[in-house]
């Protein structure tokens, strides 16, 4: 989404009731073996804002504990002459034509910087190769306005864009570091990034076909590449439902029986490490029939890809990644009715319930800062995002620390069950909780991920402060938010 979340079509998110969680916790440590990528992603402020705000936010991202970046590396931004019609001459194949030598474009300028930093602080990197496409890249050189942008986006000029990416972050090019993971497209079944949606699950079944070997051919022998990125609540007119579109662009009936005629005679497995989603939506459980994929759903995604690799289309058992999610509070957007306090208190319970899910290999937060509010009439003034951890001017909302020191309490017969985790820092930390503003125990160790879970007797508010080390001298990390026991 990013720069893209402040023109596109929004999914509200409403509170409807009190999430319910499928599976019970062990006690501390929590499932060792079990972790999560810590994805946090935020364009505007990490690609479009200048070195100093991409350092600054860098530095924050990192200071939250935060592990994974997703970039969207948006053609438009990177290729020469976006607007023309016709394309200039160039090899959209080599990463070095992309430099701004035929125009004023910045190219690559802004992405290598924000990759080399990124790199250096220890972050994983995942590029999501994404539109806009240039208009030249569209079908008749559509694409000269919001209406008919990403129009029959050209599969040929994205796998020439995919390579040049790859190429540029293989490990050896120009001094850049390699990057290892990349996804193809953004949220292929919604009207504004691929158009006409009657034909986006052919469409992007091109992009794959075309951009999946050519980050395989260009890219570090070690990377991965993830297809999906979809949008997980169908819009009539808007987009196309996640399981609707996962079929068709699959080639594969209602019943995930193959489709073997017209445009899927010649289907060809795809070849992916990973199936990335978009887990928004309602915050409670959805009906079955509703196509309808939000992170409570997630466990029917699940059922699809394997369904899809039992049919020959995919490979099975493929790894789920949420690549991106939030939860917009109010203020500032008043057409939500998520306050900011039960934001930080939902972010929380989401987390537990991803890191439950043992298929679901990641945790994503989109967007450190709120998207500004826009001029005109008062329906329009939020149509971007205000899934920040930050309100626009930069005032921090209690998910702020809801994020970096997670929490979420448990009704457990007569006492409760505390999940938590802290996520700044590794190695040895420890945390104590308290009950009631008390002490309660003695300080648990939490496993080599930061995460723990631990039964306590008595019920009540807890909350616990994290440290870095066992002792009485072990550094005071923080302070979580206080969390009252969920029935």
């Amino acid at each position: 989404m990013g720069a893209a979340a402040t023109t596109r079509a929004r999914f509200t998110l409403g509170v409807t009731g009190v999430v319910v969680l499928l599976l019970c916790m062990a006690a501390a440590p929590a499932r060792a073996s079990k972790s999560e990528w810590s994805l946090f992603e935020d364009h505007t402020a990490l690609v479009q804002s200048g070195v100093q705000k991409r350092i600054s936010t860098l530095n924050e991202i990192k200071g939250l504990g935060a592990d994974t970046l997703r970039i969207e590396f948006k053609w438009n931004e990177i290729a020469p002459k976006p607007q023309d019609k016709t394309k200039p001459k160039f090899d959209a194949a080599d990463p070095a034509a992309y430099a701004g030598a035929l125009d004023a474009f910045p190219g690559f300028g802004q992405y290598d910087d924000l990759v080399q930093r990124a790199n250096a602080m220890g972050f994983r990197i995942l590029i999501t190769i994404t539109g806009d496409a240039p208009r030249w890249a569209t079908a008749g050189g559509k694409g000269s306005s919001f209406a008919t942008a990403n129009w029959g986006v050209s599969a040929g000029e994205y796998g020439k864009f995919a390579a040049a990416v790859a190429k540029r972050y293989s490990g050896k090019f120009g001094g850049l570091p390699a990057v290892y993971y990349y996804s193809i497209w953004n949220e292929p079944n919604h009207k504004q990034f691929i158009k006409p949606q009657s034909s986006a699950p052919a469409i992007y079944r091109g992009l794959v076909d075309a951009g999946v070997p050519a980050i395989r051919a260009n890219g570090p022998k070690a990377a991965k590449v993830f297809v999906g990125e979809t949008a997980p609540v169908g819009r009539p007119g808007k987009v196309i439902g996640p399981r609707a579109f996962f079929q068709k662009w699959l080639c594969l009936n209602k019943r995930f029986k193959r489709i073997k005629t017209g445009g899927c005679a010649k289907f060809k497995k795809v070849d992916a490490d990973g199936y990335a989603h978009h887990p928004y939506g309602p915050v409670d459980r959805v009906p079955k029939k509703a196509d309808i994929i939000n992170l409570l759903a997630i466990p029917r995604l699940a059922s699809f890809l394997d369904a899809a690799a039992r049919a020959g289309r995919l490979p099975g058992h493929l790894p789920i990644y949420d690549t991106e999610f939030g939860l917009q509070s109010n203020p500032p957007d008043p057409s939500v009715s998520t306050t900011p306090s039960r934001q930080a208190q939902l972010i929380n319970e989401k987390e537990e319930y991803s890191y439950k899910f043992g298929r679901l290999k990641s945790y994503s937060q989109y967007l450190l800062y709120d998207d500004p509010a826009r001029k005109g009439p008062r329906s329009q003034r939020y149509a971007g995002f205000q899934t920040g951890l930050r309100f626009a001017n930069g005032k921090p909302k209690p998910a702020l620390g809801a994020y970096r020191l997670p929490i979420v309490v448990h009704k457990r017969g007569r006492g409760v069950l505390v999940w938590g985790r802290v996520r700044p820092g590794t190695g040895s930390r420890y945390v104590q909780l308290q009950r009631n503003g008390q002490n309660d125990g003695k300080r648990l160790k939490a496993n080599s991920h930061g995460y723990f879970s631990v039964k306590r007797p008595k019920a009540g508010n807890y909350r616990f402060r994290a440290y870095d080390g066992p002792g009485s001298g072990g550094k005071l990390i923080g302070t979580s938010r206080t969390a009252g026991p969920i029935p």
